[in-house]
């Protein structure tokens, strides 16, 4: 594109007279007259056939039907409207164009869009001229731009044989400069990326600024973190994926965290570290969670294929890892220019998707929701908007369903697009899993290290206070007995220090804090807030719970009022029928409210010594109703007959017993086949371990998960969907329940089960 200017426009600064500003506006329009802007192509041009049939033919279907060029690339626009843009430019608009075997022979087009703004005038009355003529398309160009050094070097090395150029003067609005820098930096967010492929250059010149301009640079990062290239085929619903690691600093991994890796499988040991890429496959039902029937398979095949490449680049420095060096604000450079992930159509940009401020994929919420640091809990970190440099790549063929508005303004938010949406943010959650795995790795061993240093500085400094405490005490001693010999004075001053030491040593422990920045503070304060608000209300739920238990005098009233004789009509039983349904639901009503308020009790948000046999019986009454109402029966086999010492939050307990019951719960209401509902809890006390076995006869594991079970035990991972296929459960009650059982030193299990779902948790204790 070439913009040339007879004149650099100024309005004037001074209070001018009316006839001045006349005078003024008609030397605006003399100066607009004589500035042009050129849109100039070496493609395969148009016959006058094409333009007299097609290219001033309101939506034709010549690009619908024919959408494969030339030079086979499909062709981008189909509804035969995008030309009219010309009149918006300027009034006036000449094309001269060659077609790819015509030899010069060409055709060249006039309009004057003026025509238009007549009132007067039909639309079968605007007239354009047309005709064929002798066109060499280069020397017209060298003609043109022979002041213009910087043009003609960049026409010069171009082969024109075939080609469109395209001249609009007269322009309704004046071209400043900044006017140009966004044109120039909107044409390059619309070139593709170079590992696109495209065999086009695209270049931008203001005749008046020759060196503010030039060729467009589409994106090109070769100093990033991650980068991952993913290839969904919507015949067999399978994406290939492969990544390429490229943020860590190998030679310090290898000579200090070599021991981290010894022992891992691929991808996760130190060869696959050193050789950075890696390729693997997952379904689509797995990336999605989709139980796998013909409605999600027609689903996942009416998408079609596409493929979806992104960077990953970190924007400020960082020591917590052994990460390589780079230069932070070259990266803030770039990812301010080709941020976002944006979207391609046959190698054109479709808008506003990776726009400034564009968010589609709602990366910024899921990073808010999950502040975690990088490595601190594998699943928990999120990649934010600013990071990632992205482009998914779609086609008019293959994506039928990925259709424009019809002001092309977006694309139609309809199954397909959703589909889209999901299967790219799963995509990006298996990158963020696969550095949140390598990096808590690090982190471990880190926390390990600090840990062990801890207590080394804590030893040193409870011998030095050890010794100063001897010491003065010592020297108190000599003033008050005197200096006597003491055969077993040297043994007893190491007991007395020994002793000291120990002492100083667990006051230490105690009451230094280690800093943690794990992602639960935040939803652990969500959780606080929550339970706030319940503490805010108690005294509101103690009077609903009370209220509610009015309705039982409701029935004597109504039954007092109503004579004998109407108590045998249809009404009468209605209103009965209504008030035993507002009892049964004041029951459950006052069973929440119980629940809810007991608890947020003070004495179960302290750790203390903990009695299963007692706990699981407080369980079955808190959740008795609840599973009344539903048919499901709640055993608990207590084999423990030993003493034993735990201590432990009796809320850590509720949160994993109350995730896992509310589980059972919706798999019975999944299950298609008619059986009695149960769960199952047993306990037992072996050598140093509480042993703990939940289970329930409901719909089992989702098969999602068979191939690797604690997939279940990731954040916001969840099987639970709508209609639609999209998530309906938090992802966060399993994810509660292994971070809980590993706060208190324990492991948990998923046990292979034959109907429904089995799980073991084992809890370390000491004897009393």
């Amino acid at each position: 594109m070439f913009i040339k200017s007879a004149y650099k426009w100024k309005k004037g600064v001074y209070s001018l007279s009316e006839k001045r500003e006349e005078q003024l506006d008609v030397l605006k329009d003399f100066f607009l007259g004589l500035n042009a802007i050129y849109i100039v192509d070496n493609g395969h041009g148009m016959s006058r056939t094409s333009i007299e049939n097609y290219w001033m033919e309101i939506g034709t279907e010549n690009k619908e039907l024919n959408y494969v060029s030339v030079r086979e690339r499909v062709k981008t626009g189909a509804k035969g409207i995008g030309r009219f843009a010309l009149d918006r430019l300027g009034y006036k608009s000449e094309l001269w164009t060659v077609g790819k075997a015509k030899k010069n022979k060409g055709a060249y087009w006039k309009m004057d869009w003026k025509q238009f703004d007549q009132s007067n005038k039909r639309l079968d009355e605007i007239e354009a001229d047309l005709e064929e003529t002798v066109i060499d398309l280069k020397s017209f160009l060298l003609t043109t731009f022979l002041a213009s050094p910087h043009v003609l070097s960049q026409i010069k090395g171009v082969d024109f044989k075939s080609g469109t150029i395209i001249k609009i003067s007269n322009l309704r609005d004046i071209w400043r400069e900044e006017d140009q820098v966004k044109v120039f930096k909107s044409l390059e967010e619309l070139v593709p990326p170079k590992e696109l492929q495209i065999g086009f250059n695209v270049a931008f010149f203001s005749l008046q600024q020759p060196k503010l301009f030039g060729q467009i640079d589409s994106a090109f990062v070769n100093d990033f973190d991650y980068r991952v290239d993913a290839n969904y085929h919507s015949s067999t619903s399978q994406i290939d994926l492969t990544f390429v690691r490229n943020e860590l600093e190998l030679s310090e991994v290898k000579k200090n965290f070599a021991s981290v890796f010894k022992g891992q499988k691929a991808p996760y040991n130190i060869q696959t570290l050193q050789t950075k890429k890696f390729t693997f496959g997952r379904s689509a039902f797995e990336l999605l969670k989709w139980e796998k029937d013909k409605l999600n398979e027609s689903r996942l095949h009416a998408l079609g294929d596409f493929s979806f490449s992104f960077y990953f680049l970190k924007n400020s420095q960082s020591k917590d890892y052994p990460y390589k060096d780079f230069n932070a604000g070259e990266r803030q450079k770039v990812l301010k220019k080709f941020g976002g992930i944006k979207i391609y159509r046959d190698s054109f940009r479709v808008r506003p998707y990776g726009d400034i401020g564009n968010d589609w994929l709602k990366l910024g919420e899921r990073s808010a929701a999950s502040p975690a640091g990088a490595g601190q809990r594998i699943g928990d970190w999120r990649v934010g908007p600013n990071q990632i440099i992205g482009s998914v790549t779609i086609s008019r063929i293959k994506n039928p369903n990925l259709v424009d508005k019809s002001d092309r303004s977006s694309l139609i938010e309809n199954d397909s697009f959703g589909l889209l949406k999901s299967i790219v943010t799963g995509i990006i959650a298996q990158f963020e899993l696969d550095r949140s795995v390598i990096l808590n790795k690090f982190y471990n061993d880190i926390q390990e290290k600090k840990e062990k240093q801890r207590e080394l500085e804590i030893q040193a400094e409870a011998e030095k206070l050890a010794d100063k405490i001897i010491e003065e005490r010592e020297r108190v001693e000599e003033q008050i007995y005197g200096n006597k010999q003491d055969l077993f004075k040297s043994s007893k001053q190491k007991a007395q220090k020994d002793s000291f030491r120990k002492i100083i040593e667990l006051s230490f422990q105690k009451f230094e804090k280690p800093e943690s920045q794990d992602a639960e503070i935040a939803q652990v304060r969500n959780l606080a807030s929550l339970g706030l608000i319940v503490s805010s209300f108690a005294h509101e739920l103690r009077q609903v719970k009370n209220n509610s238990n009015d309705i039982h005098d409701l029935e004597g009233i109504f039954v007092k009022l109503v004579s004998d004789a109407d108590k045998k009509t249809i009404d009468f039983q209605d209103g009965i029928n209504i008030i035993e349904t507002l009892k049964s639901d004041s029951e459950k009503i006052a069973h929440w409210v119980e629940y809810s308020l007991s608890a947020i009790k003070k004495d179960k948000r302290k750790r203390a010594s903990l009695k299963f046999s007692a706990y699981f019986g407080n369980l079955a009454k808190q959740w008795g109703k609840v599973l009344s109402d539903r048919n499901i029966r709640l055993s608990i086999a207590d084999n423990i007959s030993v003493n034993y010492h735990f201590r432990a939050f009796e809320m850590d307990m509720n949160t994993i017993f109350s995730n896992l019951i509310s589980n059972s719960i919706d798999a019975f209401n999944r299950l298609e086949v008619v059986r009695r509902r149960e769960i199952s809890i047993s306990v037992d006390a072996k050598g140093k371990t509480i042993e703990v076995f939940y289970s329930d006869n409901g719909i089992g594991l989702p098969k999602v998960f068979e191939k690797n079970k604690e997939e279940v035990f990731l954040p916001f991972t969840t099987s639970k969907k709508d209609k639609d296929g999209n998530d309906v459960g938090t992802g966060l009650g399993m994810y509660l329940v292994k971070n809980v059982v590993n706060d208190n030193n324990g492991e948990v299990q998923i046990l292979d089960s034959k109907e429904g779902f089995k799980l073991k948790i084992l809890f370390p204790l000491r004897e009393k």
